[in-house]
């Protein structure tokens, strides 16, 4: 550990030329897609890290994009603080990128109360990100999606998930419903986040002092911002629907509101949809069980399934002539769209081409409408909402209830590690191989 921390020193020195570092520690909290540490530098604390596997990699380059639309004029407007990249350099087959590290706490979504004083501070930061102008997205080159573009993208993954034969007729009933409610998407499109959840937000003194994971910025349905909040139960839910109405001048929207529940419902989809296209028995069995306590519940709430009748052959050339095309506004920068159809084809399970019919399940042994395992139990370490499914609601981010909890660590396990000789002198002698992090599986 001692030798990749050192390693990931020097290759922070080289990403931001004239660094001087005294101390660098691990950095835990970034989890087993990333080798990470923390540099203690005269004046400031810099993080670096180095993607383990593609789709990080893919995370990484998404997030660096996203930092880099937040200008200063933007950043001003926010009340929190948010990363800023300050260099990349190569490390291996793939690259070490240096941000400013973001002082500040965890708290886990289930601890919130409805008479909290971090309410008020959430609400603030969703309306803050949701006022930013439209034109950080254009000129940052992020994808700009239209409400009709956002209802057929969600749509897509409703259907792939009926395409598994794991998803419950009522629920299955129930999307259907949601997604042909025309006034429900009847919306203004926004800057959101993107993967806005209770990781992504550092706290202090009860109040959100900043925001990481800016890998889904871009224009879309800011009800995908409030879905994670869905987590903590109705109180918290209404408390901080109630103060963002007043602080975003949307008003209290029942239509978002709607949005917002179908989205953290569809969190257990795209959960089903990662255990099938990765062949993960365990996730597939967790997602169905999900899926059923789903059932359970909207069955207590006696949800009304309508029956529909077979429509005519005018009304379905109508309803074709209606179905928009999806069209995301890019940068014409080269780079930049070949960075955004990395972070679709890689990050975004959208556009992953579902299995076929007869091998659906990946070997989870489950017929049409089975249940799950006996004592089957959710993946160790892992969440919905850890998958990072930036394209489908504009969130990778919000949790689903009953999934696997969410470490706290704010990355401080380690005490500083003083280095012992000056870091120009760690560059004199070439980096082996053996010192860096396993390279990204391409």
């Amino acid at each position: 550990m001692a030798t990749l921390t050192l390693t990931l020193a020097a290759l922070a020195t080289s990403a931001v030329p004239g660094l001087v570092a005294v101390a660098v520690r691990p950095h835990h909290a970034s989890g087993d897609e990333f080798a990470a540490a923390i540099l203690t530098t005269p004046d400031d604390e810099i993080m670096v890290s180095v993607p383990r596997t593609q789709q990080a990699e893919t995370l990484q380059s998404a997030t660096v994009l996203g930092l880099a639309a937040l200008t200063e004029g933007a950043r001003a407007e926010l009340p929190f603080e948010a990363p800023r990249s300050l260099g990349m350099t190569r490390a291996g087959d793939t690259r070490a990128v240096a941000t400013t590290f973001v002082q500040g706490s965890r708290f886990d979504v289930a601890d919130l109360r409805a008479d909290a004083i971090l309410i008020d501070s959430i609400a603030e930061s969703l309306a803050a990100i949701h006022a930013l102008p439209r034109s950080v997205a254009q000129q940052g080159g992020l994808v700009e999606r239209s409400a009709r573009d956002q209802r057929l993208l969600v749509a897509r993954v409703v259907d792939r998930a009926q395409s598994t034969r794991y998803l419950p007729e009522t629920v299955h009933a129930r999307w259907t419903e949601v997604l042909e409610a025309a006034e429900l998407w009847d919306f203004e499109p926004r800057i959101v986040h993107g993967t806005m959840g209770a990781d992504a937000l550092l706290i202090d003194d009860d109040r959100i002092v900043g925001v990481l994971d800016w890998s889904g910025l871009s224009v879309g349905d800011p009800a995908s911002d409030v879905a994670w909040l869905c987590e903590a139960g109705s109180d918290v839910f209404d408390a901080v629907m109630s103060r963002y109405a007043r602080r975003s001048g949307v008003g209290d929207s029942a239509a978002l509101r709607s949005r917002a529940a179908f989205y953290h419902e569809l969190e257990i989809a795209k959960w089903l949809l990662h255990g099938v296209d990765t062949h993960d028995t365990q996730v597939i069995e967790d997602a169905v069980e999900m899926l059923d306590r789903l059932v359970d519940r909207l069955s207590l709430l006696d949800v009304p399934v309508p029956s529909r009748e077979p429509i005519g052959e005018a009304a379905a050339l109508d309803l074709l002539d209606q179905t928009p095309a999806v069209s995301d506004r890019l940068s014409e920068t080269a780079a930049y769209e070949a960075l955004d159809e990395d972070r679709m084809f890689g990050f975004d399970t959208d556009f992953i081409e579902p299995l076929p019919e007869d091998g659906a399940g990946a070997g989870a042994g489950h017929a049409e409408g089975a249940s799950p395992a006996e004592g089957a139990s959710p993946a160790e370490g892992a969440s919905p909402a850890e998958l990072g499914e930036a394209g489908a609601s504009g969130a990778a981010g919000p949790g689903v209830a009953d999934a696997v909890g969410k470490p706290g660590s704010d990355g401080r396990a380690a005490p500083d590690e003083q280095l012992t000789e000056p870091v120009d002198d760690l560059l004199t002698e070439p980096i082996s191989d053996e010192d860096l992090p396993d390279a990204p599986r391409r």
